[in-house]
């Protein structure tokens, strides 16, 4: 996938399975896309589910998909429906917006 990653680049991916080797091997699935735009911020978060237990900690993990490696900050934000619900978010100033320092 390529730098930056926008929410475009994950849309064909919903309902698929990422990999996960690496501290435990845990498949997730790539559940929904939450997109929380605005005019001045791109800003977007992918869920994703996986099994209850073993779960991952808050942190950064390699994530393998259709034999493409990402890595993504995962925050398990608990369990709902018997799986483990994670969130990757993601946060830019949407492109051609000016940013200017006060001071």
């Amino acid at each position: 996938m390529p730098e930056p990653l926008t929410r475009e680049d994950f849309l064909p991916h919903v309902h698929t399975i990422f990999r996960v080797d690496a501290p435990v091997a845990l498949e997730l699935e790539l559940a929904e896309i939450r997109d929380l735009s605005n005019a001045q911020l791109e800003q977007f978060s992918l869920l994703f589910t996986g099994p209850a237990s073993p779960w991952l900690e808050q942190g950064t993990y390699a994530l393998l998909h259709q034999e493409k490696e990402i890595s993504l900050f995962l925050v398990p934000l608990g369990p709902e429906n018997g799986r483990m619900v994670y969130e990757a978010a993601f946060t830019r100033f949407a492109s051609g917006t000016e940013t200017r320092v006060v001071g």
